[in-house]
C-alpha cells in the first residue's frame, strides 16, 4: 500500500503518485489525488490541504450531498461539481439524509433493489460523460487536481480506474487500487455497523448499509466489462466516449508520467 498520511483525518485521501505504470515509468507524486468529502477536521487536516497546492477539485457527488457537507477548500482552488449521478435513477445510491430515512422504511423487496441499483451503477458510471468529461479536462491542462465523491470509493473509485488504465496501468493493478478502500475505510466501516447492529431493524436493512460501506471485486468488474465488452482497449473508449484523442492521452502522459523510482 502507498505511503500513509500521519495525523490526517481525511477520509480515504490518497495520491496516485508512486503506482508504476510499465515500461519503467509511473505517475508522479503530487499531482493527481483521489479522496473522500475533503471537510478537514483539523488545523493538521486545514494544513495538509494547503501545502498539495491543488488547482481543481473536482466533486463527484449530487448536489443534496454537496448542500449536506459541503467541501471546505483552500483558497484559489477552484471547484467543481460534476455529478456523476445527476438526474439519474441513482441519485437514491448517493449518501444523503434523506435516502437514509428512506431505509427505514423499505419493504425486502426495496432492499433487493437497492442492492442490483448498486450492481448496475458500476455499469452506468463508465458513461457519465457530463461529469468525467470534466475531470477530464482539467487532466488534459494538466492541473494539479483532486477528485472525491463522499467515501471516495464507489464514484471516485470508477473515475480513478479509468485513469489509472488510461495511463497505463493493467486491470489487476487498478482493481488493487479500488479494493484498497476497504483497508483505508475499514475502521469508519467497523463504527458504522457497530451503531446499526445496536438498533432493531429489517435484516435487508443490514445487508444493504454491509454491501454498500465496501467495495467489491464484482462491482469493478462491472465498470470494466462495461467498457471492454464494446471497446477493444481503454484509448477507444476514451476516444468514442469522452473525444480523448491519442494526441490528448499523449499529454495526460506527459504531465503525469516520470521515470520510476
Amino acid at each position: 500500500m502507498e505511503r500513509a498520511y500521519e495525523g490526517i483525518t481525511l477520509s480515504n485521501f490518497r495520491d496516485l503518485g508512486g503506482l508504476p505504470v510499465g515500461d519503467g515509468k509511473m505517475i508522479a507524486r503530487g499531482k493527481i489525488f483521489r479522496a473522500g468529502k475533503l471537510r478537514p477536521k483539523t488545523d493538521a487536516d486545514r494544513e495538509f490541504l494547503a501545502g498539495l497546492a491543488l488547482d481543481t477539485v473536482v466533486d463527484l457527488r449530487i448536489p443534496r450531498e454537496i448542500k449536506e457537507k459541503p467541501d471546505s477548500l483552500p483558497d484559489g482552488v477552484e471547484y467543481v461539481n460534476a455529478s456523476v449521478f445527476g438526474d439519474t435513477k441513482f441519485q437514491v445510491l448517493a449518501p444523503t439524509l434523506r435516502s437514509k430515512l428512506m431505509m427505514l422504511f423499505c419493504t425486502d423487496e426495496q432492499f433487493d433493489e437497492i442492492l442490483e441499483g448498486i450492481k448496475d451503477s458500476y455499469a452506468y458510471m463508465p458513461y457519465a460523460k457530463h461529469a468525467y468529461s470534466l475531470l477530464f479536462d482539467r487532466l488534459t491542462a494538466g492541473r494539479t487536481v483532486a477528485f472525491h465523491c463522499t467515501a471516495g470509493k464507489d464514484r471516485t473509485g470508477v473515475a480513478a480506474m479509468m485513469i489509472e488504465l488510461a495511463l497505463g496501468r493493467t486491470k489487476e493493478q487498478a482493481k488493487e487500487q479500488y479494493m484498497l478502500s476497504n483497508t483505508y475505510r475499514a475502521g469508519s466501516n467497523s463504527k458504522i455497523m457497530k451503531i446499526i447492529n445496536a438498533v432493531p431493524l429489517r435484516p435487508g436493512f443490514y445487508a444493504v448499509v454491509d454491501y454498500s460501506s465496501q467495495v467489491h471485486e464484482e462491482l469493478f468488474d462491472n465498470a470494466y466489462n462495461a467498457i471492454f465488452s464494446r471497446y477493444d482497449s481503454i484509448e477507444d473508449f476514451l476516444a468514442a466516449e469522452y473525444g480523448v484523442t491519442a494526441e490528448t492521452l499523449a499529454l495526460w502522459r506527459k504531465h503525469y508520467l516520470i521515470d520510476a523510482e
